[in-house]
Order: C-alpha cells, then sequence, then structure tokens
C-alpha cells in the first residue's frame, strides 16, 4: 500500500473542532460533505491538539515534535523528506503567520492568498474568504501532473465569519433571537450572569461557519475525485484548534484555557481506492501523527529512523507503539487525557490547581470530579510529569502502557 500511496492533499482548517461534525456526533448541524469524507475514510475518533500556539501546532504536524518537546534536535521536515523522494511540494494558505513560519521554507512553493477584510457577511458563498481559498486549493490540485505533497491551511474560523447570513439564520427557531451579524470572530470571557440569548448568538453564527466550511469542502472533494493521480494519493482533513462557545464561559480563542473544546479536533484519512473506508481508530492520538502517517503511508520516511504512525501500526494489525495517552500545554497550564479521564491543571502562586473529568461520558468537560476522585488525580499528575519529561529527552516512543485505572472508567 505504502508503495502505491505517493501524493498527498492535506487539509488543515483551524478552529473546526470535532463536536460540530455529524461524523463526531453532531445530530442537530448537518455536514453533508464532511459525511461523505467520513464513508470513505478512516476516522480518528480522539486527537487532542498538544498546544494553543498556532506556530507549535504547525511544528508537529511538520517534523513530529510534540510541543513539549525542545527545538534543539534538528529534524527535517515532511516537506523536505518528500522533496527528496523527488516529489513536488506545495503549501497554500491564507494565515501569513503559517507561510512564514520557519519550517515552511521546506516546501518547495508557498503561495499566500490575500487577505480578504469583510465588513458584513457576504451575499454569496463565492464572495468568502473560505471559497477564496479551497478555490484555490482545487486549482492547486488541478496542476498536479506527477507525484505531490499539496499542504492547504485555511485560517477557517479564525478568519472573518463572513459566511450568508442566511446559513447562520438557519439554525435559529421561531422563538429565537434573530441571530448576529457580526464578522469578526469573538473572543470574550462571559460574565457569570451571562445572558443565554446572547452566547446563541454566537453559537448560530459559529454553526453559519461551519457549513461554509462543509459546503466548501464538496468543492475540494470533487476535484480530488476527478484527478488521474486520485488513486496513489493519500487524503488528510483536520484542524489545529477547537472553538470554545460558552462551554467554560469563553468564547473564542481563549487559549488560557485547556479544555476539549479547544484541544479535541477531527481527523479524517482517505486512503487510495478508499482502503479501510469507515474504519474508526479509538486510539488517543496527537498532531504529530499526521507527519507519521502521510510521511509512512506515502513511502516518504525512512520508518527504521522516524517513529512509525499509530493509525499505520493499526490498520496493519501491529501492535501499537505509545500508552494512548495524549498531553497538552500552554502558558501556565498542563492537560492530559487518557481513554477514561481528562486532567487540566493550572499553576498559579499557590501552586498546581487541577481539575478532572470521567471521559467519554463528560464530553463537554462540565462535571468536575477531583474531590472524589483522588488517586485518579495523582496517578494522572504522575504521568504527565513522565511525559513532559520524556518529551524533553526525546523518548516519547518509548513510553509505557497505561495504568488500567486510567483506561476504563468503570473499575
Amino acid at each position: 500500500m505504502a508503495a502505491a500511496a505517493r501524493s498527498a492533499v492535506v487539509l488543515v482548517v483551524d478552529r473546526l473542532g470535532a463536536g460540530w461534525l455529524g461524523p463526531y456526533g453532531n445530530t442537530w448541524l448537518d455536514t453533508p460533505n464532511f459525511n461523505r469524507l467520513a464513508a470513505r475514510s478512516v476516522l480518528c475518533e480522539t486527537v487532542i491538539a498538544d498546544s494553543p500556539d498556532l506556530a507549535g501546532s504547525c511544528r508537529a504536524h511538520w517534523t513530529g515534535r510534540h510541543a513539549m518537546a525542545p527545538d534543539e534536535e534538528a529534524r527535517p521536515t515532511l516537506a523536505e523528506f518528500a522533496e527528496r523522494a523527488g516529489v513536488r511540494t506545495v503549501l497554500v494558505s491564507d494565515e501569513r503567520h503559517v507561510i512564514e513560519h520557519p519550517l515552511a521554507r521546506g516546501f518547495g512553493e508557498r503561495r499566500l492568498l490575500p487577505e480578504i477584510s469583510a465588513a458584513k457577511s457576504a451575499e454569496n458563498i463565492e464572495q468568502t474568504g473560505l471559497f477564496s481559498l479551497f478555490q484555490s486549493a482545487r486549482q492547486a490540485i488541478e496542476n498536479q501532473s506527477r507525484p505531490f505533497l499539496l499542504w492547504i491551511h485555511a485560517r477557517g474560523m479564525n478568519g472573518p465569519w463572513d459566511a450568508p447570513f442566511e446559513l447562520r439564520y438557519q439554525f435559529a427557531d421561531e422563538e429565537d433571537p434573530e441571530p448576529p451579524s457580526f464578522v469578526e470572530p469573538p473572543n470574550v470571557m462571559l460574565p457569570e450572569d451571562f445572558d443565554p440569548d446572547e452566547l446563541l448568538g454566537y453559537v448560530h453564527a459559529y454553526a453559519g461557519q461551519a457549513a461554509l466550511a462543509d459546503m466548501c469542502l464538496e468543492m475540494l472533494l470533487d476535484s480530488f475525485d476527478e484527478h488521474p493521480l486520485k488513486h496513489e494519493t493519500v487524503l488528510v482533513v483536520t484542524s489545529l484548534h477547537g472553538y470554545p462557545l460558552g462551554e467554560h464561559r469563553r468564547v473564542g480563542p481563549c487559549n488560557d484555557a485547556l479544555y476539549g473544546e479547544l484541544l479535541h479536533v477531527p481527523l479524517f484519512v482517505q486512503f487510495p481506492e478508499e482502503l479501510h473506508a469507515l474504519t474508526r481508530i479509538g486510539q488517543v492520538i496527537q498532531p504529530a501523527e499526521v507527519y507519521s502517517l502521510t510521511g509512512d503511508a506515502c513511502g516518504w520516511l525512512n520508518m527504521g529512523e522516524q517513529p512509525r504512525s499509530v493509525i499505520m501500526s493499526e490498520l496493519s494489525g501491529e501492535m501499537v507503539r505509545g500508552s494512548n495517552v495524549a498531553c497538552a500545554a500552554g502558558a501556565a497550564q498542563r492537560a492530559i487525557r487518557t481513554p477514561a479521564w481528562f486532567l487540566r491543571e493550572s499553576s498559579n502562586g499557590d501552586g498546581a490547581q487541577r481539575e478532572l473529568f470521567a471521559k467519554s461520558d463528560d464530553r463537554w468537560e462540565a462535571n468536575e470530579v477531583s474531590s472524589r476522585c483522588g488517586d485518579i488525580v495523582e496517578l494522572l499528575a504522575g504521568e504527565l510529569d513522565r511525559f513532559q519529561m520524556a518529551a524533553r529527552e526525546g523518548r516519547l516512543s518509548e513510553s509505557s502502557p497505561l495504568a488500567e485505572l486510567l483506561c476504563d472508567v468503570w473499575r
């Protein structure tokens, strides 16, 4: 399989949280094109961002290095490995910080789309920033005639919320207030006595943008299906971060709070000939997997020297490396996710403050249970320390299996 998959298209739509897509359980927001993609792909259920930082997240995708790992170790980027294999590499983005990222120099060609500013909602989807990005991505796909890596990074919900107003209006019931008309992405901390109608307006506006992203995805999938190299190409669709919408009174990037609404992102992998379609991967995965997966599936990396892809290992029936754990790091905060638990730790002058949530039942981390599960808190804090030390020393691939208490909430 790896020998046949010589090309790859990677689409990153930033701030598109997994919980907003039908394949991840959303039942009120129709996402037919993400459903179409899921029907042909491997879907990873629990992908946890390792950092709220854009630059760090790009580093994880392009080098396979966790946010907790230092920059000291030199490692070729995915694009550089592809170039060595004779593969043409192209980066297309509407985000200047991505195009100007130091590691982006590994791409043979970089295209920065003109920034689209909007004072109000677009009249139609063709006038939106997302449509412009996807149209450029479609053209880039059509222009490829030999093995290639096309990396498409969309600002997504970090850009203007300029979807036609009717896309957000369709989610409002008759008794609901009319959705707000703002275009600038909101970034606020709600007061304890916030107005529920205000939050509902934010939700409807975001849903309109998610619906727009789904409509634009159709354009990309159609172009991919028509490409002569489709049967030799891996398609990866993911995001860097989600977008909090009031789950912990935060609306917007709010990078000071590492909760699931910020960290849980989608990951779809469509293999050539739709091999392994409708397969779900339950392993806890982090963004560095995109690096190892793409390079492994396309035959660009020397897997004797690089970490083996979790997804490729599981699909081939091999023993999956790692310990089924994900960790994230931000300013004065850390978080750890296992199959059964999520622990968030923040530091201040009074020491470490920890919050514990049971998974997967408590999807939005609404029920804090640290006072009732002190033994779990201590186990997770210890695992978090060990993970961080291993990341700093470059030993993440040597992680030991988790204690059963951290894998099964019912024990």
